[in-house]
């Protein structure tokens, strides 16, 4: 499920900020130009923006940092601020993605 959503702004769980330090510098980088594309054009297809299905409240939303799904991004959305959740690999995010 897609649909139109604003970020106005963005915060990060712990965790969130541990997969970013631990995470190499170029996917760094690229979560970092992720983040901002997300921010200015949530609805953008390079992106990949959707919820997770099958998951208890709130609902968590997932992006792809890169064209070929290597590395996601999970948030959830309070009001217009994205509270960023986990960065990790397809794999990873798909066995924990809070």
């Amino acid at each position: 499920m897609t649909r139109h959503i604003t970020i106005t702004g963005f915060a990060h769980s712990e965790r969130f900020a541990s997969d970013l330090r631990s995470a190499p510098p170029e996917v760094q980088r690229a979560t970092l130009e992720a983040l901002k594309h997300l921010q200015a054009h949530p609805s953008a297809k390079s992106l990949r923006l959707h919820t997770l299905s099958g998951m208890p409240k709130p609902t968590i939303w997932k992006i792809d940092v890169y064209a070929n799904h290597a590395w996601q991004v999970t948030f959830e959305l309070n009001g217009t601020v994205a509270e960023l959740k986990r960065l990790g690999t397809h794999k990873t995010i798909d066995r924990d993605p809070r």
